[in-house]
C-alpha cells in the first residue's frame, strides 16, 4: 500500500521491481496461505476457517507466520541486493512481529487477529506520518481508522470476540507498530 500511497517515502528503483515485491507478497502472504488453510479445512485439522476455538487456532497461525517470517527474509534478501529503501523491510517486519505476536498470546488468550492487523497499519502509518511529517499519508490514515472502527464494530457485531479481545489485539497492533517503525524506519 506504501509503496502507491507514498510513493517518496518508500522508493522503489523500477516498476519491474515493484511488480516484483508484490508478486512475492501476494504469492507468500495471501494466495499459500489461503491454499494452506483450505487444505486444512478439507483435512479437517480445523472446525471452520473463522477459527472460533484459541486452541484450533495455534497452528495455523504458526505456519503463517513462519510463511511471513519467510517473507520478510525474502524482502531481506531483495533491499540488500537492490539497495531497496530500508523501510519498506522495516514495515514488513512489524508485521512479522505482530504476528508473532498474536501466535504467541493465541497459546494463553484469544484475541482479534482482524483488529490487530488493521490496528497495525494504523500505527505503522501514524508512526511513519508523524516521523517524517508525510502529510500524504493524512487521507489514507483517515482511511484506515474508520476501517479499524468497522473491523472492530464487525468482530463484536459478529459475537467472534468480546470487547476485551477486540480492545487488547487493537492495542498490540497499534503499540508494536507504531514503536517498530517508529524507531528502525
Amino acid at each position: 500500500m506504501l509503496l502507491y500511497l507514498s510513493p517518496t517515502l518508500i522508493s522503489v528503483p523500477n516498476k519491474d521491481l515493484r511488480l516484483f515485491l508484490l508478486q512475492v507478497g501476494f504469492s507468500f502472504t495471501f494466495l499459500i496461505p489461503t491454499t494452506f488453510m483450505v487444505a486444512i479445512r478439507k483435512f479437517k485439522v480445523i472446525s471452520s476457517l473463522s477459527l472460533p476455538d484459541r486452541k484450533e487456532r495455534r497452528y495455523p497461525f504458526a505456519i503463517i507466520t513462519a510463511m511471513y517470517i519467510l517473507t520478510a527474509y525474502l524482502y531481506w534478501v531483495i533491499t540488500q541486493r537492490t539497495h531497496l529503501d530500508h523501510r519498506f523491510f522495516v514495515v514488513f517486519a512489524g508485521i512479522c512481529i505482530s504476528l508473532l505476536t498474536l501466535t504467541v498470546i493465541t497459546f494463553f488468550y484469544k484475541i482479534s487477529a482482524h483488529s490487530l492487523a488493521m490496528s497495525g497499519v494504523f500505527g505503522g502509518m501514524f508512526a511513519l506520518a508523524l516521523k517524517y511529517s508525510e502529510s500524504s499519508l493524512a487521507i489514507p490514515l483517515a482511511c484506515t481508522a474508520l476501517f479499524l472502527g468497522l473491523v472492530i464494530t464487525a468482530r463484536l457485531s459478529l459475537k467472534a470476540h468480546d470487547i476485551s479481545e477486540v480492545v487488547w489485539a487493537t492495542l498490540v497492533g497499534f503499540c508494536l507498530n507504531a514503536l517498530i517503525i517508529g524507531i528502525f524506519a
